[in-house]
């Protein structure tokens, strides 16, 4: 089972076996604090508990010092030791003093009991199943499916929920007897297994009135997140997207190595301008004098689609996994570490669809006339590609007539209920309810207390979208090649802050995250600070209308996928036939589709 995630940690290996017989460990370690001394699994001195974890605890040090004060005494110099000293004291209190990332498992041979608990916002994985007269754990499911009592048999429910979303949520498996561990949430198990329990919620916290403190608030709070993430015993660097996120990070990143100098950063680009910020990032890179690595992405060949497809547990149908794990390859040459601006978006208003959010629940009934009539025009006229503003006003017109809450699954999902009939073979359907997932969106946006419509779809993005797409993204990419990634904005201080912002400190007329833009606008050229909102996307729609166009057809009107009875041909044959003609941009559609294809035919 180890062996299945040893690319995890390549560095070395542990086991462990109580002396009861009740529990055995497995570990592969990514040495990057006290890579001499924290071997892993870890017993207490006093051989009462063992601890297997994942990820790094930033404040472990100030934790280090509290816990000495208390009479604690070190046999390391690591952050997982600090781990085995406060579950000691405090339980699973000790959830609440952890600054990090990290999935962990802690067996309690005296107390009987086993302990299992995950990040605050799902920046490590954690999969576990629940047996006749065991439970048994991973960081991913691949390790999991080599035990000889577990099941991969495909959940049906997922795979629908997969086609409406392209991810798999936290809240379901693909396997129908694996579960994941949700963000924020513990599970004991003694005799038996106990409630899942929820230890973090975002909360409000209170922020100043004024813009000028608030920049100042905000300055100093992404800063100290920043440096926190800079804990390391190795080399690290930062990958440079171009975009306002990764460049305050570059900045205070450089700024704080001041004349050791020597940080690294690393960027992919296209040829496709739409979706190339080389030179952006190259000119961030020169200004705060980094050492720069380009990454050209060229159109991707066959023959690397079922690598992606195998580095996964589910079907993930995230296009830009492929160009986040080929920039991952590439840093891994020279870092063990890098820092990502992953969560600047949702915890400081980037996407524009919040700002769509925003406008559509203040429009007033001419100007609404008028957006309608626009909208159908540029639907008219407007080219078929994604990022293009006329078919972006035609879609946000398009929703406008629904309530919020659908807007805004219109603007997240890949199929609608009513596409999915359309698409699923009625063998396939029987007996699952096709409108869930669109239920359990529209349920979960309208859960939080607050009017704001802008509030409301961040909130639903730290739920579902960034622990289920973006950071499965990223903590599978990287760790495929063995190089830690940190996001000093998934910091929950700064989160929590962020959501307590004023909607006018993140959202402005033409673009997000404004407070940040101001806060460290002296950081900054004025051509990184004033762009607007591109994403981390790849040419998708192109590839599989040139490069990968034979490769979609092989697998999507595959005999083998048709026998399966999930799609139905003629309606994936029509879905092609459109994106080819360029009657349409059925790009995201199907590549998920093509995705899951493959990872069904991976697994026989």
């Amino acid at each position: 089972m180890a062996a299945a995630v040893a690319c995890r940690g390549p560095d070395e290996g542990g086991e462990f076996l109580s002396s009861d017989g009740k529990c055995a460990m497995a570990f592969h370690r990514l040495s990057i604090i006290d890579p001499a001394g924290s071997h892993q699994p870890m017993t207490s001195a006093d051989g009462k508990t063992t601890v297997a974890f994942n990820g790094v605890i930033y404040n472990f040090r100030s934790l280090r010092k509290q816990l000495a004060a208390q009479g604690a005494a070190f046999r390391t110099n690591g952050d997982t030791e600090v781990l085995l000293h406060l579950y000691a004291r405090r339980g699973a209190k000790m959830l609440d003093d952890l600054e990090g990332m990290f999935a962990f498992a802690i067996y309690d041979a005296a107390r009987g009991e086993f302990f299992l608990a995950r990040d605050r916002l799902g920046e490590k994985p954690l999969w576990y199943a629940v047996l006749a007269d065991r439970i048994i754990f991973a960081s991913q499911a691949k390790a999991l499916l080599r035990h000889p009592m577990v099941s991969a048999q495909p959940d049906k429910d997922a795979i629908t929920y997969y086609l409406t979303m392209g991810y798999v949520p936290s809240c379901l498996s693909v396997f129908s007897g694996l579960n994941k561990l949700p963000p924020g949430m513990f599970l004991k198990v003694s005799d038996t297994v106990g409630p899942i329990t929820r230890y973090w919620e975002p909360a409000r916290v209170e922020v100043p009135s004024l813009r000028d403190q608030q920049r100042l608030l905000v300055r100093e709070s992404v800063t100290q997140a920043i440096e926190s993430r800079l804990v390391s015993d190795v080399p690290l660097g930062v990958l440079l997207s171009g975009g306002i996120d990764s460049s305050i990070v570059a900045a205070v990143v450089a700024r704080s190595a001041g004349k050791t100098g020597g940080v690294r950063t690393f960027t992919a680009g296209f040829e496709d301008a739409a979706y190339d910020e080389r030179s952006t990032a190259a000119l961030m890179a020169g200004h705060v004098g980094t050492d720069h690595t380009e990454l050209l992405i060229d159109p991707l060949r066959p023959a690397i689609l079922d690598e992606l497809v195998d580095m996964f547990d589910e079907p993930f149908g995230d296009s830009s996994a492929l160009a986040a794990w080929l920039i991952c390859r590439a840093a891994r040459k020279y870092v063990k570490v890098v820092l990502v601006g992953d969560g600047g978006d949702e915890a400081f208003g980037g996407y524009d669809r919040y700002r769509a959010m925003q406008l559509a629940s203040t429009v007033g009934p001419i100007t609404y006339l008028g957006i309608r009539a626009a909208g159908a025009i540029a639907d008219a006229v407007a080219p078929h590609k994604e990022r293009n503003m006329l078919r972006r006003l035609a879609r946000f017109a398009g929703a406008l007539p629904y309530h919020h809450s659908m807007q805004y699954f219109m603007y997240r999902r890949l199929f609608g209920p009513q596409e999915l009939r359309m698409l699923l073979d009625p063998e396939f359907t029987g007996g699952i309810d096709v409108e869930a997932p669109a239920r359990w969106f529209c349920d979960l946006y309208e859960a939080p207390d607050t009017e704001d419509e802008a509030a409301r779809a961040q909130t639903h993005d730290i739920h579902t979208y960034l622990p289920d797409d973006l950071l499965v993204k990223s903590d599978t990419t990287s760790m495929s090649v063995g190089l830690e990634m940190r996001a000093p904005m998934l910091d929950h201080h700064l989160v929590e802050l962020g959501l307590s912002l004023p909607m006018a400190a993140k959202i402005g007329k033409h673009r997000g995250k404004v407070i940040l833009r101001e806060a460290f606008e002296d950081m900054l050229p004025a051509r990184v600070r004033q762009a607007g909102k591109r994403g981390f996307g790849v040419p998708v729609s192109e590839w599989l209308r040139k490069d990968l166009a034979e490769t979609l057809r092989e697998t999507l009107l595959d005999e083998g996928l048709a026998q399966r009875r999930i799609l139905r041909k003629q309606a994936v044959e029509a879905l092609i036939q459109e994106h080819l003609s360029g009657r349409a941009d059925h790009g995201q559609r199907l590549w998920a589709l093509m995705m899951l294809a493959r990872w069904l035919a991976r697994r026989g």
